[in-house]
């Protein structure tokens, strides 16, 4: 009995210094450093980061006066990868279900603990409207439990290398990251509890990486550490959605998370303070360390504010406007379809294309298309080529169907079969002259030229159609000069008043 005694006291006592010891360390989320990983390793990062912000910016402008946020929910469907060496490492499904419970508490404000949300602070607590279901179907159509496992050879992973992310590296491939929110959990060593992408992120790192002691709540999740309440994943999915860690990216009062109703920060919380904290004039409240995106202890953290809700809904209305299209969590059939190259959509007369059929929810098993103008004029191939010979717009129509269920969809005027020559309209033109760009030719230049060859308008071409305002030019004949890949054209045109 006092040899049970004594193991019982000596594993307790250790359980104990590992929680000190890593509660001393901090929350240990390695976002800020991933994306800065991102930055070197993707050229284009950067450029999508400014283009994602510019567009949240313009969706939160555009909203009704007083409506800072969307009425209706938003469901994100979600795939766990459980990637383990140990035992201990592959986490049971209850575990896995108790974290997807702690993300809809935690961003419906249904969770337990929104009574330890000050009363200062109340007011600025939101429900986000935002909800997360489990996949039922897979990127091949099949069932899923919407949980993966997958036996590694490595003793942890670093958001450095990213490595949990590869199946040639030990982890497993992302799956569709514009019908999933891939949430990899693994064991991350000592440096970090977990990091996320923002939305900007190449599709094979997009998602959020998890160390899985932190999985899930109590039954569950019996590590014992500050991080076993499941809230590492509505940090880290905060980040994935665009938020920023409260206090900015520095130690600082200069910057900002972007969010105005969370108060300037200096710094990051660590542990849980028993009051009001202040910074860089934020009295006499203080430091929000109850935000979901400080780093205290998940026992401490309680809230997100309206506006970070709103800034979240943004980012799902614009750079993640996708995830309205997932039929991840329902089945339902969805018909999907492109051409094997973008530009095949612009034709010439004798052109072929071809059409790739693609789906979303339980897969079909039957094919059906309608080529409007096409030869052949229907198939029921997957991925069939058809040619197109006379000019025209025209649509496709393409149905899949499976024993359930069946879904039509159309696109129309997606075919465009040109003439031989750039088309120049209306004309005579009165306030506006239209250039339309034939198949198999590219305009780089477009100019205006009087009758003595001075040249009035001139215009480098980005699109495939051009618009020329004229209505300040007097009535007359010009002479449009069109500059090509093909060559010099001139086309005389009228402007009428």
């Amino acid at each position: 009995m006092r040899v049970c005694t004594l193991a019982f006291f000596l594993a307790f006592a250790f359980a104990r210094l590992a929680f000190a010891q890593t509660s001393e360390q901090g929350r240990g989320c390695s976002t800020e450093a991933y994306l800065e990983t991102l930055k070197r390793q993707d050229p284009g990062f950067e450029e999508r980061s400014l283009k994602t912000q510019q567009a949240v910016q313009q969706h939160i402008r555009q909203r009704p006066a007083g409506q800072a946020m969307q009425q209706a929910t938003i469901t994100i469907p979600v795939v766990f990868h459980v990637v383990y060496k140990s035992g201990s490492e592959n986490i049971s499904e209850a575990q896995v279900r108790s974290q997807l419970e702690v993300l809809n508490q935690d961003f419906r404000r249904l969770n337990a603990d929104t009574t330890n949300t000050p009363d200062y602070f109340q007011p600025f607590a939101a429900d986000t409207r935002i909800e997360f279901c489990l996949a039922i179907v897979d990127p091949t159509g099949n069932p899923t439990t919407g949980i993966t496992r997958t036996q590694t050879t490595k003793e942890s992973f670093s958001y450095f290398s990213d490595q949990i992310k590869s199946s040639a590296n030990g982890g497993v491939d992302a799956w569709d990251t514009r019908l999933y929110l891939n949430i990899w959990i693994g064991n991350l060593g000592n440096s970090s509890i977990g990091y996320a992408s923002s939305p900007d992120a190449s599709p094979g790192r997009d998602g959020v990486v998890l160390h899985y002691r932190t999985v899930g709540a109590a039954p569950h999740n019996n590590s014992l550490w500050a991080y076993n309440q499941g809230r590492t994943a509505t940090h880290e999915v905060g980040h994935w959605l665009g938020l920023k860690h409260i206090w900015g990216n520095g130690m600082t009062c200069n910057d900002s998370d972007d969010i105005d109703d969370t108060p300037n920060q200096f710094t990051q919380t660590d542990g849980c303070p028993d009051g009001i904290e202040v910074s860089c004039d934020n009295g006499p409240y203080g430091n929000m360390w109850q935000n979901y995106m400080d780093y205290s202890d998940d026992a401490c953290m309680s809230l997100f504010t309206k506006g970070q809700a709103a800034y979240m809904q943004a980012i799902l209305e614009s750079a993640r406007g996708y995830m309205f299209a997932s039929t991840a969590c329902t089945g339902e059939l969805r018909s999907r379809f492109s051409t094997a190259q973008p530009q095949d959509t612009l034709l010439a007369p004798g052109d072929q294309v071809q059409f790739i059929g693609s789906f979303s929810g339980f897969k079909p098993t039957q094919w059906l298309w309608q080529f409007e103008g096409g030869t052949p004029a229907s198939s029921t191939e997957q991925n069939p080529t058809v040619r197109y010979s006379r000019p025209g717009r025209y649509s496709v129509t393409l149905t899949t169907s499976n024993k359930s269920s069946s879904h039509t969809l159309t696109k129309e005027a997606y075919i465009y079969v040109t003439s031989d020559k750039v088309k120049v309209y209306p004309n005579p033109a009165k306030g506006y002259l239209i250039v339309e760009q034939v198949a198999r030719q590219q305009i780089q230049l477009v100019e205006l030229l009087n009758r003595h060859g001075q040249v009035l308008l001139r215009e480098q071409v980005a699109e495939r159609v051009i618009r020329l305002e004229v209505q300040h030019l007097p009535a007359g004949i010009y002479l449009l000069r069109t500059t090509s890949t093909n060559g010099t054209a001139v086309t005389k045109v009228s402007i009428v008043k």
